[in-house]
């Protein structure tokens, strides 16, 4: 066996990270842009979502142990693990770690290897161990190591194990590298694992966990159904955005919030913003902390203040939409601007409240576009609709 290298293993373990880097950002790449996510999506894109999260953990590790070999700094369990596979294995968990030094071999193995030696003594101590599940056999440690002899020098044995299961092979493979990390025994295998993972948490960034967090309650809203929730696009919410006139230091209010889709285009177009939300979905609510939005109410009706800008996409049912957005241009301090979506039927129905709104609307100034046919059509979460919307613009006289 070659002498333990650290700086050797170091640069190993550091290209095995660097690896990785294509494939989980390929896991990282969303699926289905521009497209609307069903349930059956949104399932796909969580599979990815997951697999980009063991990756980078695992990646992760790897850099840690590079980083512990070449500033000798790992715990003595750790010191000698070098072996891509087994630090992979020691990421899984502390029991399957250990599981690795657990050696079986399967009925069908010994069926095969029993033609090559009919009369080998080792083939009768391996059929004297309890049979489990009536397809394997637990190797002790002194058949596991005079067996491996036994496949390694002789090429018939090794001829008889082709094209069949190789239970026996990998697990005596995967053992041998945990004998080259110093790994003998269960506990020491899990005493690895335990500290492996505690290394890697201690530099998982506490960014990178909020936003697992909060792509886990994303996910969460995928085909989630409630009345009056109708997340805003992409698209259309940094359509809104970009009207509402941004600058940096402004107090803005979005006050019927949803999943926060209208303050991360609000952000990202203008990230010096003192943002304020108000939900009243508790889901909705969660997220929106996990997203770091200051609640300041679950009713924006009983809203009271005064904000620079308020964009909004408030509940349609009923005209709520009119009633929402008059009282939004209340909020508004002097000089302030109110971007809103609303729907079509404010625009051209002949009750009374739609009229009267129609000309409230026309004394405040506002300006009035139509949106795409499509505008909800396409939705992160499947909650999308065909319905005809509008945009109104008002700024507040000073």
């Amino acid at each position: 066996m070659p002498s333990f290298d650290p700086q050797k293993t170091a640069q190993l373990l550091q290209r095995r990270a660097d690896g990785l880097e294509l494939r989980a950002s390929k896991k990282e790449t969303p699926s289905y842009v521009g497209l609307n996510m069903t349930r059956k999506r949104a399932q796909h894109e969580a599979s990815k979502a997951a697999d980009a999260q063991k990756l980078r953990r695992l990646q992760l590790a790897y850099r840690v142990m590079a980083q512990g070999h070449t500033s000798g700094t790992l715990p003595a369990a750790l010191s000698k693990v070098g072996a891509p596979k087994v630090v992979e294995r020691l990421m899984k968990s502390p029991e399957s770690a250990g599981e690795a030094l657990e050696v079986w071999i399967s009925k069908h193995e010994v069926e095969l290897l029993d033609k090559v030696f009919p009369d080998h003594t080792l083939l009768a101590q391996i059929k004297a161990q309890p049979l489990v599940y009536g397809w394997r056999y637990p190797l002790p440690d002194p058949l596991v190591t005079e067996l491996g002899q036994l496949l390694c020098t002789n090429r018939d044995c090794l001829e008889a194990m082709s094209g069949t299961q190789t239970y026996f092979a990998e697990q005596f493979s995967l053992r041998s590298l945990y004998h080259q990390c110093g790994l003998y025994t269960v506990e020491q295998a899990k005493e690895a694992a335990l500290l492996l993972h505690h290394l890697t948490e201690q530099q998982w960034r506490p960014e990178e966990l909020r936003q697992a967090q909060i792509a886990r309650l994303e996910r969460g809203l995928h085909g989630y159904h409630f009345q009056g929730y109708w997340p805003t696009p992409p698209a259309l919410a940094t359509a809104l955005a970009s009207a509402a006139d941004l600058r940096a230091g402004l107090k803005v209010l979005e006050p019927q919030a949803g999943k926060g889709d209208l303050v991360d285009a609000l952000l990202a177009l203008e990230p010096d913003l003192h943002i304020e939300v108000c939900e009243r979905n508790e889901r909705l609510r969660e997220l929106l902390i996990a997203k770091g939005y200051p609640l300041i109410g679950d009713d924006s009706m009983k809203l009271r203040g005064a904000w620079d800008r308020i964009v909004m996409n408030p509940p349609f049912e009923h005209f709520a939409d009119i009633a929402h957005v008059r009282h939004a241009y209340d909020l508004l301090a002097p000089g302030g601007v109110l971007v809103a979506v609303m729907s079509e039927s404010a625009f051209f129905r002949s009750e009374r409240v739609p009229s009267a709104f129609r000309e409230w609307l026309s004394c405040a100034g506002g300006q009035v576009t139509k949106n795409a046919p499509d505008a909800f059509k396409v939705s992160s979460t499947g909650r999308s609709t065909n319905v005809a919307t509008r945009t109104v613009k008002l700024v507040k006289v000073a």
